[in-house]
């Protein structure tokens, strides 16, 4: 029965609905977007995509994961998105989906529109909440740049040691073949005084 219900509901339903098409934000504040969707699907994986078509656009997001600046809530009925820190290069169509079993996904789209945070006063915003928006952004790049350098150095720590560890190995069995050497070589000496003391003939004179 269930099957049957959600297959009509792919064919004469719209699962994902965009609560506006065109949004605007202001660069390193938050813009947000809700998804409302029918409770039917609250079980089904949603998403978070960009690009002009649809079938075609770049998935950032899947629930219940998040990004470094795109957080995904999903609350049964609604799926909310939200970005942190913004920069002009958002700027762009932006698609949320579900993913249906019966049927093509269900998509909703909107356009973002990012703006220069210098136009903050004409939008009436104080230069004291513009400063604690861009602080708190760059103490997040700059905590990604840390998270990113620590794991560089990470990694070089890690084939330093790789290194250190073969050239260890090859040390001990370079050390191993010489010694395999000499006792070859001192066998072969020892053998040699033997055959030299072997008896020698003596002639007596009749």
């Amino acid at each position: 029965m269930e099957p049957l219900l959600l297959l009509s509901l792919a064919l004469f339903s719209d699962a994902m609905v965009m609560d506006e098409k065109v949004k605007s934000g202001v660069e390193l504040d938050t813009a947000s977007a809700i998804c409302n969707y029918d409770a039917h699907y609250k079980d089904h994986t949603k998403y978070w995509c960009r690009g002009y078509f649809r079938d075609s656009c770049n998935i950032i997001a899947f629930t219940p994961n998040s990004s470094n600046r795109v957080a995904l809530k999903d609350t049964g009925d609604q799926l909310i998105i939200t970005v942190s820190c913004l920069v002009k290069e958002d700027t762009g169509w932006y698609w949320c989906g579900i993913q249906r079993d019966f049927a093509r996904d269900d998509m909703d789209f909107t356009k973002l529109i990012v703006t220069d945070n210098r136009e903050d006063r004409a939008n009436g915003l104080s230069p004291g909440t513009s400063g604690n928006r861009t602080r708190s952004c760059k103490t997040s790049k700059a905590v990604q740049k840390a998270e990113g350098s620590r794991m560089s150095i990470l990694i070089v720590c890690v084939l330093i040691s790789g290194l250190g560890i073969i050239f260890l190995i090859s040390h001990m069995s370079r050390g191993r073949r010489s010694q395999r050497n000499r006792g070859v070589t001192g066998k072969s000496i020892n053998r040699n005084p033997q055959a030299s003391q072997a008896p020698s003939m003596v002639s007596i004179p009749l």
